[in-house]
């Protein structure tokens, strides 16, 4: 039996790609020690088609039952992972679709459906011909805890405009990241500059402690890391309703 399920501490780096960009990163970040919510990666070798195969059915729901350790309640983030997602060329960020509060295996399988089926989606259509890409979008599904954060946000690891490595600018919002994501809400805007995370922005993100918004960074490429956090908790990599 092939695997095609992996959990965030299982994926190794030759397959970093197949799981997209989001899954690659998270898995990456997650054995690295940063505090991501557990979670796994359903590779795209378990679709046939559009429909989630039932081989990779039975491992997801193996998975499921390992990430809960027999707590039912916990609430699960159903996230996309394009291959082309976050790369270099776009990053497709808030075109596919993103499930939250999914509890039930039953509510698991549909979030997997509906994800996996955002990428022949109008707006992605929109989206790829915008860039000169192809249509054709092969889609790792993330399956994440998801942390009832406080704020949510997005740091870029470089400016956007100028690509300096000696300021990291950023967004957040009170909640969960979906609203940020799609728009629906206006951000705050903060900045940490290099080498000691200078703080400039609302006082409210100020407290968090520098060390909880470290990001892998790349000399070569303008990253981002999606954030989430708690009051009197650390930070969190995904997994709170980001896109």
């Amino acid at each position: 039996m092939s695997t095609q399920v992996k959990s965030f501490s299982e994926l190794s780096e030759a397959e970093w790609p197949l799981a997209g960009g989001k899954g690659g990163t998270l898995a990456r970040l997650y054995q690295d020690g940063y505090p991501v919510p557990d979670g796994f990666v359903i590779l795209p070798a378990a679709f046939s088609g559009e429909e989630l195969s039932s081989e990779g059915w039975d491992q997801v729901q193996d998975h499921l039952a390992r990430t809960r350790n027999g707590t039912r309640e916990i609430p699960f983030a159903v996230r996309s992972s394009a291959l082309s997602e976050d790369s270099a060329q776009a990053s497709f960020a808030g075109e596919f679709e993103t499930v939250l509060e999914v509890r039930s295996d039953a509510m698991v399988f549909e979030a997997i459906r509906t994800v996996h089926r955002s990428r022949m989606s109008e707006r992605v259509r929109a989206y790829s011909e915008a860039k000169g890409m192809d249509e054709a979008h092969d889609v790792a599904v993330v399956v994440q805890r998801q942390v009832r954060a406080d704020i949510s946000g997005i740091l870029f690891t470089a400016d956007p405009v100028t690509g300096s490595h000696m300021q990291m600018s950023g967004n957040f919002i009170f909640g969960l990241g979906d609203q940020l994501v799609s728009g629906e809400v206006e951000p705050y805007t903060f900045t940490l500059s290099r080498p000691k995370g200078v703080y400039e922005g609302p006082h409210e993100l100020q407290p968090v402690s520098y060390t909880h918004l470290r990001a892998h960074e790349t000399t070569s490429l303008i990253s981002y890391a999606v954030f989430c956090l708690k009051r009197g908790g650390g930070g969190g990599g995904g997994g709170g309703g980001g896109g």
